[in-house]
C-alpha cells in the first residue's frame, strides 16, 4: 500500500504538538504559572480580592521581557493551599471549583475593562495546578490592608503599618472611585455587587482602582433573561465563609441583594456599598460589622441611628444617609455623588484635582493656579505631597516656562523623600532641568544642589559633575554666580570642593 504523505504529515504534527503541550505543561507544574516565570518576585506588599485571597508582590521582569513598569505587582493564588485548608474544614471539592471560577472571572473582566480608575493588568491570568497568577501595574495595597486587615500577608511591609491617612488623601480616592462606578455603570453597563475594602485598591502612585470583578454581571441582564441569574444566599447564624467567599462580604453587600430570594440587582446596589466603604474609612470603622450574620445585618440596618453619623463630617451625612437608604430608588447615581458638597466645597480637593489634569491646561490656567497653589500646599501631610502632589509637578518640570515656580515646590517635596522615592519618582524629572538649567532655575539648583547629591550618591560623577561644567559656562553671563557656587560648599565625592577641583575656583 502507497505511503500517504499528508495523512503522514497530518499525524506527526498532531504527534509534535501533543507533545509540546506536555512538556510546557510539565515545565509549567516546575516553574509555576508564567508570571512566576516571567518575573522575579521582590516582596509581599499587600493582599487583596474575596477573603484577600491574592497576594500581592512587587517585581520586576527577567530578562528582556518587555514592560511598560520598571516594577509591576504579581497576583499569586495557592490553589494548593487553598484545596488544603477547604479539606481541613469540610467543605466541598464544589466550592472549591465554585472560588477559583469567581477568581478567573474577576482576573478575565480586569483584562478587558480598560480606563484609568480600574487595575491595568499587564499579564493575563496563568494557572496550573498549584496556583494562580497574573501581572498588573504597581500597586501599594488594598484599601482593606489600609485599614488593618493584613490576612494572607507574611511580613506587613513598614510603609503599610505605619501608615496614616489624612481625610483629604481619603476624599481624593472616593472621588476616583465614584468617577469609576459611573463609567462602570452607564458606559460598560456593568454592576459591581461586591464594591467593599478588599476591592478597591491603591496604585503605588496613590491612585485608586477599582478592581475584584468576580461578581460583576451585566446591567442588561437586569431587565431581560434573568433565568441563570441567582441571588445571594446569606446564613441567619454567625458563620466564617472567609475561607472560600462564594458571595460579597454581607458588611457593604445592599439589602436588595440580601432579603431577596430572586434575582434583583441595579447600579443603586452598587451605591449602598460605596457608601458602607466610605463610612468605614472616614469613621474608622464599619458600618454594619454583622459577622456573616444575616439577622444581625438587617437588625443594624433598621434600627440605624443618627448618632452613627456623628464622627462623619456634616457636609457629607446628608449624601451618605441616601447613599445608605434601604429603598434603592432614593439613592444617588455615582456621577450625582461627585457633586457633593464634601468634594466640591474641600479647595485643597479643587487644587488636586487641578493638579490630576495639569497636562491638559494651557500655561495662563497653570500660571494662575501655581500662583495660589505656592500658598497652600504647604498645608498638605507629606502622603498628599509625596503621591498626589510631586507627580504632576514633576511631569511640569519639562515646561520652561514655569520651570522657575514648579522646581522649588519640587526640592522642597523632595527633601522628605528617602532615597529610594527620590530615585524612582523625583530625580528622572530632575536630570534633564540639571543638565539644562540656565538663569533663575540655575542659582535655584545651585542652592539645592549638595542636597541632591545626598540624595543620589550615584549621581554626583555623571551628572553633578556635568551640571557643575555648565555652570562654569554660564558664569560670564551670570553675575554672583561664581560666589554662590563658593557658598554652597558642594562635594561630589572627591577631597576637594567640587567648584575647585572643576575650575570653579580663582
Amino acid at each position: 500500500m502507497a505511503l500517504n504523505m499528508k495523512i503522514l504529515t497530518q499525524a506527526l504534527a498532531k504527534t509534535a504538538a501533543v507533545i509540546e503541550r506536555k512538556v510546557q505543561t510539565t515545565v509549567q507544574e516546575v516553574t509555576g504559572p508564567r508570571p512566576l516565570q516571567d518575573y522575579n518576585l521582590i516582596e509581599q506588599i499587600g493582599s487583596g480580592g474575596p477573603g484577600l485571597a491574592w497576594k500581592l508582590y512587587s517585581a520586576k521582569a527577567r530578562g528582556s521581557i518587555p514592560s511598560q513598569y520598571p516594577i509591576v505587582c504579581v497576583w499569586v493564588l495557592d490553589k494548593r493551599a487553598f484545596s488544603e485548608a477547604r479539606a481541613r474544614a469540610g467543605l466541598s471539592k464544589a466550592a472549591e471549583d465554585a472560588f477559583f471560577d469567581i477568581i478567573r472571572s474577576d482576573a478575565a473582566r480586569l483584562v478587558r475593562l480598560r480606563h484609568p480608575g480600574i487595575v491595568h493588568v499587564v499579564q493575563a491570568l496563568d494557572e496550573n495546578k498549584n496556583a494562580m497568577a497574573m501581572v498588573t501595574e504597581p500597586l501599594f495595597a488594598s484599601v482593606a490592608n489600609t485599614l488593618g486587615a493584613v490576612d494572607n500577608i507574611a511580613k506587613t511591609p513598614k510603609e503599610l503599618e505605619e501608615m496614616e491617612m489624612g481625610l483629604l488623601e481619603m476624599k481624593h480616592g472616593l472621588l476616583q472611585v465614584a468617577e469609576s462606578l459611573d463609567f462602570l455603570h452607564n458606559n460598560a453597563h456593568l454592576i459591581h455587587r461586591a464594591i467593599s475594602p478588599e476591592t478597591i485598591f491603591i496604585t503605588s502612585s496613590g491612585a485608586w482602582k477599582l478592581g475584584g470583578f468576580g461578581f460583576a454581571i451585566s446591567a442588561d441582564q437586569t431587565s431581560g433573561d434573568q433565568t441563570n441569574m441567582q441571588p445571594f444566599h446569606y446564613a441567619e447564624y454567625d458563620v466564617d465563609d472567609s475561607l472560600l467567599p462564594l458571595q460579597p462580604s454581607l458588611n457593604y453587600t445592599a439589602p436588595e441583594l440580601v432579603r431577596s430570594k430572586e434575582f434583583s440587582a441595579r447600579c443603586s446596589s452598587d451605591m449602598f456599598s460605596f457608601g458602607c466603604l466610605i463610612y468605614h474609612l472616614v469613621a474608622q470603622k464599619p458600618l454594619l460589622d454583622c459577622h456573616n450574620n444575616v439577622n444581625m445585618y438587617m437588625n443594624k440596618l433598621t434600627y440605624l441611628s443618627n448618632e452613627a453619623f456623628l464622627t462623619i463630617p456634616p457636609e457629607l451625612v446628608s449624601d451618605l444617609k441616601m447613599m445608605l437608604s434601604i429603598n434603592d430608588a432614593s439613592r444617588p447615581t455615582a456621577l450625582d455623588f461627585t457633586g457633593s458638597p464634601f468634594f466640591r466645597d474641600d479647595a485643597r480637593l479643587r487644587a488636586l484635582r487641578f493638579l490630576d489634569h495639569m497636562l491638559a491646561r494651557d500655561n495662563m490656567q497653570k500660571s494662575e493656579f501655581l500662583k495660589a497653589f505656592s500658598d497652600m500646599w504647604k498645608d498638605f501631610d507629606s502622603r498628599v505631597l509625596q503621591y498626589k502632589v510631586l507627580p504632576p509637578l514633576c511631569a511640569e518640570l519639562r515646561n520652561m516656562v514655569l520651570q522657575p515656580m514648579i522646581l522649588p515646590m519640587v526640592l522642597t517635596i523632595a527633601e522628605s523623600q528617602d532615597k529610594n522615592d527620590f530615585e524612582r519618582s523625583t530625580l528622572p524629572a530632575l536630570l534633564p532641568v540639571l543638565i539644562s538649567a540656565t538663569g533663575e532655575t540655575l542659582l535655584l539648583l545651585v542652592k539645592h544642589a549638595e542636597f541632591i547629591i545626598n540624595k543620589e550618591e550615584l549621581m554626583a560623577p555623571k551628572v553633578i559633575v556635568h551640571y557643575l561644567e555648565v555652570t562654569a559656562a554660564e558664569k560670564e553671563k551670570m553675575g554672583g554666580l561664581k560666589e554662590a557656587l563658593l557658598q554652597s560648599n558642594i562635594h561630589c565625592g572627591c577631597e576637594s570642593p567640587c567648584c575647585y577641583h572643576h575650575g570653579l575656583g580663582s
